[in-house]
């Protein structure tokens, strides 16, 4: 290959230049100066003339920012400043990561003691409470992006305004406190439904009553399910029929559980059931869990490791464990002196 050949940049700029159409005198060798002095275009004369060819020619003026581009202009920039001389408040228009912060701001911020961002939304009428990082929430946002824009926000767009909305959430908004299936303010009790429509059963000292929008928050993990739909005038001793117990005091014992249960601070009682093969232990407990806490797996084998049993408490409210030969001496005071007391657990994130 012939390198003689091959003109030299500031000859191919000229070339380009010179065979533009249309390029006022004041921009003539504009893209010349550009390769010895970036910040020729940034001149008042030069920008001026810069913002006139754009409103009078667009066409001119897009292959002249080519060549400013090419010669070592920040064309970014370049395109505000042109954007601020034609008195274009906007500059270049949003980004995608712009407008997906500003269909957030229909969400209700907050965030949780320990820094966790929430979003309250509005969902068919009724109020929804969901963790900003959770997929559910990215789907959220993409759909109104979709709803606003007809197109489909980037992974890199949506990742920027959750870390924006995130930020929001922790240092704009209020501090609250979400809760799993029970909670509590001003001596009221609140019983998640866990129903489509985020019910929920207040309970006071005058009774309980079915609520559509409970003044506490509940976040719903993965595996919950609706709870039954409460109907007055039953009798506790309806329970009984379906509950392998010997003795009045057994019954007595269960209920007291049960109630306990249904508290929204600690401590919480740990009830072990006990009997030989096929004495219905594992019917027992899926059925007190499925009336106060149901989930898709209501029984699970014992974790081997406080981190799986923590996880566990704090994606559910009721734990229920089958099969259970012993209990080692670590589990033991995890469950009675940890979980049952409200005791904490702290690991590296991930």
């Amino acid at each position: 290959m012939n390198n003689d050949a091959i003109p030299e940049p500031d000859q191919m700029i000229a070339d380009a230049i010179d065979g533009a159409e249309e390029i006022p005198d004041s921009l003539a060798g504009l893209a010349e100066k550009t390769v010895a002095d970036p910040g020729a275009p940034f001149m008042p004369e030069a920008l001026e003339a810069l913002a006139a060819l754009k409103r009078d020619n667009r066409a001119a003026f897009e292959g002249l920012r080519s060549q400013l581009k090419k010669a070592g202009c920040r064309v970014t920039a370049l395109d505000d400043a042109i954007a601020e001389e034609n008195g274009d408040a906007g500059g270049r228009g949003p980004t995608q990561a712009d407008i997906l912060i500003g269909l957030a701001q229909t969400a209700e911020l907050f965030h949780t003691a320990d820094g966790a961002g929430f979003a309250d939304l509005d969902i068919n009428g009724h109020r929804e409470t969901w963790p900003i990082r959770v997929r559910s929430f990215r789907r959220w946002l993409a759909r109104r992006f979709f709803e606003e824009t007809g197109g489909a926000p980037s992974s890199e767009a949506l990742q920027s305004a959750l870390n924006v909305i995130e930020a929001k959430a922790h240092f704009d908004a209020p501090e609250r406190q979400v809760h799993i299936r029970v909670g509590g303010l001003d001596g009221r009790l609140y019983l998640d439904l866990g129903d489509e429509t985020w019910r929920a059963v207040e309970i006071d000292a005058t009774g309980w009553r079915v609520i559509e929008n409970p003044p506490v928050r509940f976040r719903r993990a993965s595996g919950m399910k609706p709870t039954p739909i409460p109907v007055g005038g039953g009798s506790i001793e309806t329970l009984r029929s379906f509950l392998n117990v010997q003795t009045d005091a057994d019954f007595v014992l269960v209920v007291a559980w049960a109630l306990a249960c249904l508290r929204n601070r600690s401590p919480y009682p740990v009830i072990v059931l006990s009997g030989e093969q096929g004495s219905a232990k594992s019917t027992f407990s899926a059925i007190l869990r499925a009336l106060l806490d149901p989930n898709t797996a209501p029984l699970r084998a014992l974790p081997r490791e406080d981190r799986d049993l923590f996880i566990a408490a704090s994606n559910g409210h009721v734990l229920a464990f089958d099969n259970v030969s012993g209990l080692p001496a670590w589990i033991s005071d995890t469950l009675c002196r940890r979980l049952a007391t409200s005791g904490g657990f702290a690991v590296r994130q991930l």
